[in-house]
């Protein structure tokens, strides 16, 4: 391989230079010299076209000269191309990691290599990253991001507000930026806050404005002097809102004090409110009116109201409803009492029935389910348990009547019982259950199941008895099973049945179970009586012993209840009727027990046995060669005797003689050995002293053939009777004449031309094995069927190369290889599509029909070529496709296919149907106008006589067989 190898590389190696040997170099080299380093041969010296030095592999080296083989380039280096003595390092950046690399691999992102000769990537350190292949180093993550993981290919940004030095490791090192900075995007670095501005926090991601700032950067404040009334905010003065007030240096705006007012913005001062008003809070911009103030200043209103009114905003207003006035203040009324109009100096108490929380309006009547039977209460009270209040308002609730109950407090209703359940007095929690074996025929009453029914606990209603089971009392809590013996097949009973012959009942049968196959029921049958030993029942349903059946002979019965016999006889013992055990009785000598034996059976003419016990045919000695016994059954070598073997016999040295089996024959005595039936015979029996004839127009494939069904041929099946019933015939000729009515037909096998009238007659049409069954009124204008005659060429043998030939009768090559279907074959477009050989190809004919045994693959067939037509002809000899070309005038005949000496209008293909064609054999095709084959001549000086009959023989039975092989 390796030569080969390097020979291919010689017409694809280009020369380089540096620490390698070229090819030129070895093509320099004379024979018997020492290989150069890089190269290697097998005793390190070089002779061409013999043991020449080859270059080391890629990824393999060489530094000696007159070495042996090529070592692999350790991990870390390599070498690109072939011949090299010393390896080349990686480069930083790329690696590899095992031996005899012809080239190195990068590292990948997040990693790098250092060195030159690098066998590891190594991953980039936090604070570092990597985004491209085959780096030496990695990159240092910039101020505002970092890095905490190793091995990455990219670094993380801090937030805005926030920044990070170089090289950062870990999120913690982004910190805020300080006072006079800012950093306004994630991962930017922070910046000074530029002139007008100012940043007076950390961590910011703006600057704010300062248009006074006007000389330095990265300021931390706003300084500013605004004049009275107004204040800095933001670097710019801005006037103090109405309410508050700013004095000349202030920062920030005072509000005015109570009982004080500022009107305007950008006041240096606050003013007292005027006589008749106050201000009752800080920063108000106006005063509230009040007619009873008298002095500046006031903080408060001074007012006297009259009874159920309080001041407010300077004003009397009345108390609303649901309030009353008390020392100078509106009071919700209390829990149970109500005030219904405004300015009300007490509260009125709610009655009877009803109710009202604290501030109330009016009363609220009780809801239904509750009740208050007492003046001024703050709610209703629920209706007990076993009481219900059906109305709005109550003053008292109803007991539960009988028949109902109520769990609960609060309800306006009484629950009915549930069926099952009763209350017998009034005002109850809850219904008391029915007992078992009772149920309840209201609310309020229990009453006893009858007979064939019973009850749980809380029964609605008694449930009858379930079949297999019954209840002869009233007041049953449960149902009995009815006993063994007995069943109960119907709901509710209150006494059982006796079980029926035949059938059995185990305790709580519900319908009788068949007596099983084994065993026998009488009446009242609990369970099955099994058959005895000796006795088998294969029936079901039987009633008595006397129908177990004596176990038959041949067979045991081993022990009870069999449904079946145990099993056959022992070999070496028989066993009669009635047999219990599989060795009942032993095999007497001069006789021999298969297993299932019934009785002995002898041994045959010809053998004997001295011996009991024996199972086998082969335990019978045979006589000496040439001697048999004249009876069955001998126990001794001294019953047999000498005797000859008959035709239809051959003798076997151990066994005596012995019937020629199927298919062969022996017409002497004392036969060695019986001869199989030639081809196209057959033996359909044994012992046969001669082989039948295959019908005429059939052939047998091989030797040996053992029935008349072997034979190869037309095979035609006709009936009396409509659908191939009534008396049936087969027929294995043609040329027959029918003398009965029939009325269907189905080809067998082949081809049939059938007729209506005797002797090939009247209408007629064809019929194959492919259409199947027909009835004689469903053929078309037959009225009848009185003869037929079967299609031999092209259907059992191939006329000329077989072209039409189109028969089913083998799918086997040959050599006896199966044929593919044609539809999976080239010719699938021509061929017909089955599996059976044929001959397809149009103007490319083989010889013979052949098939495919492969989708490629082709092999001629076997099939017998015919002989009618061929040597000689049918009819009037438009089928004839034999080669003779003379005419009986002696003449050779002229190419039908040319119109020289004659000129004429037979050609092909008009005419392929009458088999002319590039060809000079004698045809009919005017079988109109001639009777036989005839040709036109080729000589050119018969311009009168231009055609002649050809001397052919006309085709019969006595003179001519229908397959050649």
């Amino acid at each position: 391989m390796r030569t080969v190898a390097l020979c291919l590389f010689f017409v694809l190696q280009v020369s380089g230079s540096g620490n390698r040997t070229t090819v030129e170099d070895i093509l320099d080299l004379k024979d018997g010299a020492t290989c150069p380093k890089g190269t290697w041969s097998v005793d390190g010296t070089h002779v061409s076209g013999a043991d020449e030095c080859e270059q080391c592999y890629e990824g393999e080296f060489n530094n000696e000269e007159g070495a042996f083989a090529c070592g692999m380039c350790p991990a870390g280096s390599y070498t690109p191309d072939m011949g090299y003595w010393e390896c080349l390092k990686c480069p930083a950046g790329q690696i590899t990691t095992e031996d005899g690399n012809l080239e190195c691999f990068p590292c990948g992102k997040g990693q790098h290599s250092p060195t030159e000769g690098g066998t590891l990537c190594q991953d980039c350190l936090p604070g570092h990253y990597q985004d491209e292949d085959g780096a030496s180093g990695c990159k240092v993550c910039s101020a505002g991001q970092y890095q905490d993981t190793p091995a990455s290919t990219s670094c993380k940004l801090c937030p805005a507000g926030t920044s990070s030095p170089e090289q950062s490791g870990a999120a913690d090192d982004c910190a805020d930026c300080p006072a006079g900075s800012y950093s306004p995007v994630n991962g930017s670095a922070c910046l000074l806050c530029p002139v007008q501005t100012y940043g007076d926090v950390a961590g910011a991601t703006a600057c704010k404005d300062c248009p006074s700032n006007t000389d330095k950067e990265g300021a931390t404040e706003c300084k500013i002097s605004c004049p009275e009334g107004q204040v800095p905010v933001e670097g710019v003065c801005q006037a103090c809102e109405a309410g508050s007030f700013a004095q000349l240096g202030d920062v920030s705006c005072t509000k005015c004090s109570k009982g004080e007012y500022s009107d305007i913005d950008g006041a240096s001062g606050c003013n007292k409110c005027p006589v008749k008003t106050y201000g009752p809070d800080e920063g108000m911009s106006a005063c509230l009116p009040c007619d009873g103030n008298d002095e500046e200043g006031m903080t408060e209103c001074k007012i006297v109201c009259p009874a159920g009114h309080i001041e407010k905003d300077g004003q009397c207003e009345p108390c609303p409803a649901g309030e009353y006035e008390s020392e100078g203040q509106c009071k919700p009324c209390g829990a149970g009492t109500y005030s219904g109009k405004s300015g009300s100096v007490s509260c009125d108490l709610c009655g009877a029935g009803s109710y009202s929380a604290e501030g109330a309006v009016q009363c609220v009547e009780c809801s239904v389910g509750q009740y208050q039977d007492k003046s001024g209460q703050a709610l209703c009270e629920d209706c007990a348990a076993g009481y219900y209040g059906p109305n709005v308002a109550a003053v008292n609730c109803i007991k539960c009547a009988a028949g109902f109950f109520n769990p609960q407090q609060g309800q306006s209703s009484c629950q009915e019982c549930p069926a099952g359940t009763i209350t017998d007095i009034e005002g109850q929690l809850a219904c008391q259950e029915c007992d078992a074996g009772s149920y309840s025929i209201s609310s309020s009453q229990c009453a006893e199941c009858p007979a064939g029914h019973f009850s749980d606990d809380k029964a609605a209603e008694c449930s009858p008895c379930a079949p297999g089971y019954y209840a002869p009392q009233p007041g049953a809590s449960g149902c009995e099973p009815s006993p063994a013996g007995t069943y109960v097949d119907k709901e509710g009973a209150v006494d059982t049945l006796v079980c029926p012959e035949g059938h059995y009942c185990a305790e709580g049968t519900v319908t009788p179970s068949e007596c099983p196959a084994g065993s026998y029921c009488p009446e009242g049958s609990p369970s099955p009586a099994l058959c005895p030993v000796g006795t088998y029942n294969p029936n079901a349903s039987v009633s008595s012993d006397a129908e177990c059946i004596q176990c038959p002979a041949g067979k045991y019965c081993g022990e009870e209840g069999l449904s079946a016999p145990s099993g056959d006889c022992d070999a070496g013992y028989f066993c009669p009727a009635g047999s219990s055990t599989s060795q009942e009785v032993i095999s007497p000598a001069g006789n021999y027990c298969p297993a299932g034996s019934a009785e002995p059976t002898p041994c045959p003419i010809s053998t004997y046995n001295e011996l009991t016990g024996m199972s086998s045919l082969v335990d019978c000695k045979s006589c000496p060669e040439g001697q048999e016994t004249l009876v069955e059954g001998a126990t001794s070598l001294d019953q047999c005797q000498d005797v000859n073997c008959s035709p239809g016999q051959y003798r076997d040295p151990v066994k005596g003689c012995i019937s020629c089996p199927r298919g062969t024959f022996s017409n002497i005595e004392n036969a060695v050995a019986c001869r199989p039936c030639p081809r196209h015979q057959y033996s359909s029996v044994e012992g046969a002293v001669q082989c039948m004839q295959c019908p005429v127009t059939a052939f047998t494939w091989s030797h040996g053939t053992d029935s008349l069904d072997g034979c190869i041929g037309p095979v035609i099946e006709v009936c009396t009777g409509e659908d191939m019933t009534g008396n049936c015939y087969r027929y294995y000729d043609d040329n027959m004449n029918l003398n009965t009515t029939i009325r269907s037909a189905k080809v067998i096998s082949g081809e049939f031309e059938l007729f209506d009238g005797i002797n090939k007659v009247g209408y007629h049409t064809r019929l194959s094995e492919k259409h199947g069954p027909h009835n004689v009124a469903e053929l078309g204008r037959l009225s009848n069927l009185r003869s037929f005659t079967a299609h031999i060429n092209d259907v059992f043998c191939s006329l000329d190369q077989g072209w039409k030939y189109h028969g089913s009768i083998r799918s086997t090559s040959k050599s006896g290889k199966a044929c593919i279907n044609w539809k999976r074959t080239p010719l699938a477009h021509k061929a017909a599509p089955n599996h059976y050989c044929q001959n397809p190809d149009g103007n490319r004919l083989r010889a013979k029909p052949f098939c495919y045994i492969s989708e490629t693959e082709t092999e001629e067939c076997d099939i017998p070529s015919c002989i009618w037509d061929m040597d000689c002809y049918t009819g009037n000899g438009v089928q004839y496709r034999g080669r003779v070309g003379r005419t009986t005038s002696d003449y050779d005949c002229q190419n039908w296919n040319r119109d020289y000496p004659v000129i004429h209008s037979y050609h092909s293909p008009e005419y392929n149907w009458a088999g002319v064609g590039e060809h000079t054999f004698c045809r009919n095709p005017s079988p109109g106008d001639d009777s036989r084959p005839w040709c036109y001549k080729d000589y050119f000086w018969s311009w009168f006589d231009i055609w002649d009959y050809c001397d052919i023989p006309q085709c019969s039975r006595e003179k001519f067989d229908y397959y050649r092989f």
